[in-house]
């Protein structure tokens, strides 16, 4: 027995197929209930947060939603459509709302660059960085 032994139920609360990777391989998640390793279930969630949920203050397991839960221990429901093309209308896993309040000044905006698109960094500071970008806006 090895320690992929002990499965879990988890569900797909997403319409659409989901993808887990852990050590070099993939799963695919129809919508509904699947079974994945015991081991895997945290980065499969990880992998799959609910885009907008994250609190910047707290970007941990604890402080975002999920598109997979453990059956009979997490929110299983699934994502309405509402809630759907609110997930993928949201550029990143943090609540922007959160994120700028109090934060900016008022001739300072938050702006999201090449969303949905794969871009290079011009900068050292942008290939290191894994939250967004503060930008001085050009109108004030």
């Amino acid at each position: 027995m090895g320690i992929f032994h002990e499965l879990v139920e988890v569900i797909n609360r997403a319409p659409v197929d989901l993808r887990v990777t852990f050590d070099g391989q993939t799963t695919v998640l129809k919508p509904g209930r699947n079974s994945l390793p015991k081991i895997t279930v945290d980065y499969a969630k990880r992998q799959n947060v609910i885009m907008g949920t994250a609190d910047p203050d707290n970007p941990s397991m604890s402080g975002a939603m999920y598109l997979i839960g453990v059956a009979d221990r997490d929110d299983c429901t699934p994502l309405s459509p509402e809630d759907w093309a609110r997930h993928t209308g949201a550029p990143c896993r943090l609540d922007l709302e959160i994120l700028s309040e109090d934060r900016l000044a008022t001739n300072e905006h938050f702006e999201v660059k090449n969303k949905g698109r794969k871009a290079q960094a011009t900068n050292r500071s942008q290939a290191h960085s894994a939250t967004p970008v503060f930008e001085a806006d050009a109108s004030a």
